[in-house]
């Protein structure tokens, strides 16, 4: 299964789409918020570059967890190929525990390319372990959206998986506070996007960053979410759920 995992990132790593979308989408965001363009009472907030790195380091990370085993699997589903993989040595369990593992690890390169143009762009300083703290959890607490990308892609097959993902991605980043503050939403919708994974990775990381502030409450938003997501992809996991029929 290494072996398989190993392939699969690689593959993924080399693909001008997850590029795109994992680092240059997040990087151009970063760009332009903290060189390009002042917006009173948010660019100017002391701390802002290295906040904003955390929020779109996390975004990344989000993209490439939540696509990287979610549209993977869903297509491999819908072609079949998925079945045939599975015929093989490589169980339907293996196999999707390799889908799994692969879409965390693709969160890591994600997010370490934001955190480098952060501190190279805008010379965020921080302590050595406090860098490490922040990888460490925005890495760590990314594990929830590799598991919503899998039962995604358990639930939907072929093209239609891509779409799914997307029209989970871009809600709950811009609910989450990923991309612009979420002050002009009305209190209801600021009070929803505060209890998603978004959000709560964020917190958790930019407390990191911070070396201070709360912890239990986005770590339960996460252990929650993991677990409902946890719960869904383990009711579709079924040899039968891998053919292209289903």
């Amino acid at each position: 299964m290494t072996h398989y995992i190993r392939l699969d990132v690689v593959s993924m790593v080399r693909s001008g789409y997850f590029l795109v979308f994992s680092v240059l989408f997040s990087a151009g965001f970063y760009v332009m918020f903290t060189k390009l363009f002042t917006v009173s009472g948010w660019t100017s907030a002391p701390g802002f570059a290295a906040t904003y790195m955390i929020a779109l380091a996390v975004s990344g990370a989000f993209y490439a967890a939540l696509t990287g085993g979610g549209i993977r699997l869903g297509e491999e589903r819908g072609s079949g190929w998925a079945r045939q993989l599975t015929l093989t040595p490589l169980s339907p369990r293996r196999y999707v525990l390799g889908k799994l593992v692969g879409a965390w690890l693709l969160a890591l390169p994600a997010l370490a390319a934001i955190l480098i143009l952060g501190a190279l762009l805008n010379q965020v300083r921080m302590p050595p372990d406090r860098w490490a703290l922040v990888l460490a959890a925005s890495w760590g607490g990314s594990a929830c959206f590799a598991v919503f990308g899998v039962a995604i892609g358990l639930l939907v097959a072929g093209e239609a998986t891509q779409f799914a993902c997307l029209g989970v991605f871009f809600p709950m980043a811009i609910l989450g506070g990923l991309w612009f503050p979420t002050s002009a939403f009305p209190q209801t919708v600021r009070q929803v996007g505060g209890y998603l994974p978004t959000s709560a990775l964020y917190h958790l990381a930019v407390t990191a960053e911070r070396g201070s502030g709360p912890v239990a409450t986005p770590a339960l938003v996460l252990a929650c979410w993991t677990a409902l997501a946890l719960v869904v992809a383990l009711a579709r996991l079924r040899p039968e759920a891998l053919s292209p029929a289903r």
